[in-house]
């Protein structure tokens, strides 16, 4: 590096840790809680048996928004999720899902699911390729209700704007395979 070259900002340390947020608090988004978690990895598998119905499905749109947000422009990021299925709008669910991988691909996300078929997940955690497991005690459904359908509303576009539900985090850093070998 030159003298005239001007220094790389410097990436955030990143470090295990646990957080509890309150009921109702604001200021939070998947960006600032998931985004350096998830940054550099080149494939995510989200587990949460409670991605069916539609707002559940829309917060893991906004999921993938957030790996979109912290990947270069350039790279593929593969984001895999097990779920179950909707025992009444599985169809819809479907389709849902088919709807969301076309759009992913387009910027750079390889977007894939499987339903559970043991009946017997309850964790929810998203696990990187570049060692990090993130527990959330209620999965990706973090937010109170808010009127998705008001345009005119911060809080429709911006998850910081929304109350939250009270719910805990843990981030833990892994083992890799290649490690120590």
């Amino acid at each position: 590096q030159g003298p005239s070259e001007p220094l790389a900002p410097a990436e955030p340390v990143l470090k295990e840790k646990h957080l509890t947020f309150q009921e109702n608090q604001k200021g939070l988004s998947f960006d600032t809680l998931l985004g350096p978690y998830l940054k550099g990895a080149t494939a995510i598998t989200v587990t949460d048996p409670y991605i069916r119905l539609f707002y559940q499905v829309r917060n893991f749109m906004e999921f993938l928004e957030t790996v979109v947000k912290h990947k270069a422009p350039d790279e593929e990021v593969s984001v895999h999720l097990v779920t179950t299925e909707d025992e009444f709008k599985g169809e819809q669910q479907k389709d849902n899902f088919e709807k969301m991988k076309e759009s992913a691909s387009a910027v750079g996300v390889n977007f894939t699911w499987e339903f559970d078929g043991t009946g017997t997940i309850h964790a929810r955690h998203i696990v990187t390729d570049h060692g990090w497991k993130i527990s959330l005690d209620r999965g990706l459904d973090i937010f109170q209700h808010y009127e998705m359908n008001d345009a005119f509303t911060f809080a429709n576009r911006l998850q910081q704007y929304r109350p939250c539900k009270a719910f805990e985090v843990t981030f833990i850093k892994q083992k890799l395979e290649t490690e120590g070998e």
